[in-house]
């Protein structure tokens, strides 16, 4: 991303953010409300997103643009497959399910089943490993392996600073459940870090949270703090990827394995850090 900067004048003070916006953009006000809408907009280093806000004279404000638009894959690569399953390298930007445009939809058509459902989720921008079952009995019969702990996911993330090689773990609460991460650190600098992570328990957003917890945020991620650095904006996307699973075949009882090659976005991030 690319960030666009205007100093707040005194003729403008008390007018609303997206009215202000329009005006020194030159857009509509409806496209102003989107991005602070999709909290891509900051006022003096802090991100708002609350529609009535209003603006005072010497207020810096920073909008988040996006260079150019993704474009959707021709095809979505499946990693691994048999009767009842489907394991897909899920591209950023792509809804899981729920959507005409999701992974899922594409997914029906492309392999002529209409019966293909996600087992389940990741975020829109994240990219990486996701189950997909080819009919309503397969993905009932997955369903437990999220209940307990016998499924191995493992993340790839880039995150703003040198994380402490001393925490290996990270435990806290999020919505009144524990939660477990375990951290490795693959390569780092002082000013980011390239880490695998591996989640115990399967909380909304709990990379996210947890690494943002520990004042490390995922680079690019908009709403956990990951706008807190100038190499931080520059991301496209939150640069985090579902890089493996490993669980024991619902039907079978056999071991799956699936490793989903890094995006080229993510692969541009670590050159860009010098990270590897």
């Amino acid at each position: 991303m690319k960030k666009q900067s205007f100093t707040v004048k005194y003729r403008d003070e008390g007018k609303r953010l997206f009215i202000v916006i329009a005006e020194q953009l030159d857009i509509s006000k409806k496209q102003a409300q989107a991005a602070i809408d999709a909290k891509q907009v900051l006022v003096n280093g802090k991100r708002v997103w609350i529609r009535r806000h209003e603006v005072k004279e010497h207020d810096t404000v920073d909008i988040l643009i996006e260079e150019k638009q993704q474009t959707e894959p021709k095809k979505i690569a499946v990693l691994w497959e048999d009767d009842d399953y489907l394991i897909i390298n899920k591209p950023p930007f792509m809804l899981t399910n729920a959507s005409a445009e999701s992974v899922e939809a594409k997914l029906r058509i492309q392999e002529k089943n209409k019966t293909i459902c996600a087992v389940h989720r990741l975020d829109k921008e994240t990219s990486g490993c996701i189950i997909f079952a080819k009919s309503a009995q397969a993905k009932e019969a997955a369903v437990p392996l999220f209940r307990g702990h016998d499924i191995m996911k493992i993340y790839r993330a880039v995150t703003i600073g040198k994380f402490p090689r001393i925490q290996t773990e990270i435990h806290t609460d999020i919505e009144g459940f524990m939660s477990t991460t375990l951290v490795k650190i693959l390569d780092q600098n002082k000013y980011a870090s390239y880490l695998e992570l591996r989640i115990e328990t399967g909380r909304t957003h709990q990379i996210r949270r947890h690494l943002a917890d520990k004042r490390y945020p995922v680079m690019g991620d908009k709403k956990y703090a990951g706008t807190g650095s100038e190499l931080s904006l520059e991301q496209p996307r939150q640069m985090l990827h579902a890089y493996r699973l490993i669980f024991p075949h619902p039907k079978t009882g056999k071991t799956v394995r699936a490793t989903a090659p890094l995006p080229g976005d993510f692969k541009r991030c670590l050159a860009q850090l010098k990270l590897r």
